[in-house]
């Protein structure tokens, strides 16, 4: 987790802030949304739905292509004081290299599948309306290579993403740290009866 975006919450507690918070629970869902629409799709006989399937799928990635900007926008201009106490030196590293492979992943896997359905000939528009730049020509045999990529990478990026639960739930079950409980969203507190 970047720990330069936890910020004292009170005596002991940290949170991140509330726009980190609110783009990771995003990006999880739209990846999770990415990966049962692709997955789904190939249990569908119907060539007409596996289409319309596949049309969302592809909202869905350029969904987590944004919101990567975003959570790489607020980490660089987000607040970095009252940040908690940083981990031993093997643990930040090997938090910041989960992190940057998640990250290039992120990138990787819709820009993949953006120029996969390029080279199948296809164009590709945001929220169906907007279109944007074709990245390759037409090129069955790209497309092919293309797809394998997209492939390997998605079984990548289900491998980081069962280390990064992984690793959340080590932090909060077994050094009992506040690394899971500051990625959760916040809840207001109840208001008193007068």
């Amino acid at each position: 987790m970047p720990y330069s975006h936890i910020t004292r919450a009170g005596p002991t507690a940290v949170r991140r802030s509330t726009l980190s918070i609110a783009v990771h629970w995003l990006s999880a869902l739209a990846v999770l949304g990415a990966f049962a629409l692709a997955w789904g799709r190939e249990l569908l006989d119907d060539d007409v739905t596996a289409h319309a399937v596949l049309a969302v799928h592809r909202q869905f990635g350029l969904a987590v292509l944004l919101l990567l900007a975003v959570r790489l926008w607020a980490r660089w201009c987000g607040p970095t004081q009252g940040a908690a106490a940083p981990p031993s030196a093997a643990l930040r590293w090997a938090a910041h290299a989960a992190h940057g492979l998640l990250y290039a992943l992120l990138l990787a896997m819709p820009l993949l599948g953006w120029a996969m359905t390029n080279a199948h000939g296809h164009l590709v528009q945001g929220l169906w309306v907007l279109p944007l730049p074709t990245l390759v020509p037409t090129d069955p045999d790209l497309a092919d290579a293309l797809q394998q990529w997209h492939e390997w990478g998605a079984w990548c990026l289900v491998g980081l993403l069962w280390l990064h639960v992984s690793a959340a739930l080590w932090h909060h079950l077994v050094r009992r740290d506040e690394v899971l409980v500051s990625m959760w969203p916040r809840r207001q507190p109840a208001s008193r009866p007068k």
